[in-house]
């Protein structure tokens, strides 16, 4: 029974940390961004596949390399049997949000229990204790180990409700205030810690070509 029990809270926990990674994750095409039609999506990726550099998350040889390219123009890396070329299709400044957080799980706990942790979240952050300690400490899913940084995110890849309040004029730069998504048993501490940025960001197709 024991083991039971500990394979449930195992599970229980590993459902948790692939959940979280969703609210960043929301089912949206980066081309559109682009200014691309659905159609000239489709005829790209019936070529190769679209793949989105940013120039914050990409710092890798190839994508500075890319970032130096004209729109049209191409990079090819040599392979044993084939060649990859990648042709830059488009580029753009897109607004992106980052905020330090930390994620309370309603499966686990109930809405007192929730409204408990986080009076001693607020006191300890009131006390002085950097934000992303107490993150590493009590935030609930994998992003405690970055101390709740949220990394760069576009809206259209978050929760509605999770960007409707973090853009909120209302908070004030480093302010901490309380979030809740109800309908996923989600609950978040969130400190605006960073200014909405564009970030430049270019759209590159990606051919194989085999050699003959």
């Amino acid at each position: 029974m024991n083991k039971l029990l500990f394979l449930l809270a195992l599970l229980t926990l590993s459902l948790s940390a692939v959940a979280q990674p969703l609210l960043f994750n929301q089912q949206h095409n980066d081309a559109l961004d682009f200014g691309l039609s659905e159609d000239e999506i489709e005829d790209y990726n019936s070529r190769g596949y679209l793949e989105v550099f940013n120039e914050e998350k990409h710092n890798t040889k190839l994508a500075k390399q890319l970032f130096k390219k004209k729109v049209g123009k191409s990079h090819t890396q040599k392979g044993r049997t084939e060649n990859t070329v990648y042709t830059v299709v488009a580029e753009s400044k897109n607004k992106h949000y980052r905020v330090d957080y930390i994620f309370l799980d309603g499966n686990q706990y109930d809405y007192e229990q929730i409204q408990k942790i986080r009076k001693k979240v607020k006191k300890l952050l009131d006390d002085g204790v950097k934000f992303e300690s107490v993150a590493r400490q009590y935030s609930m899913d994998q992003n405690s180990a970055r101390g709740g940084d949220s990394g760069w995110f576009k809206k259209e890849t978050t929760m509605e409700d999770f960007y409707q309040a973090i853009s909120n004029s209302k908070y004030l730069a480093n302010e901490v205030f309380e979030i809740d998504l109800p309908e996923k048993n989600w609950y978040y501490i969130v400190k605006k810690n960073y200014t909405p940025t564009a970030l430049n960001e270019i759209l590159i197709l990606v051919e194989k070509q085999p050699l003959k």
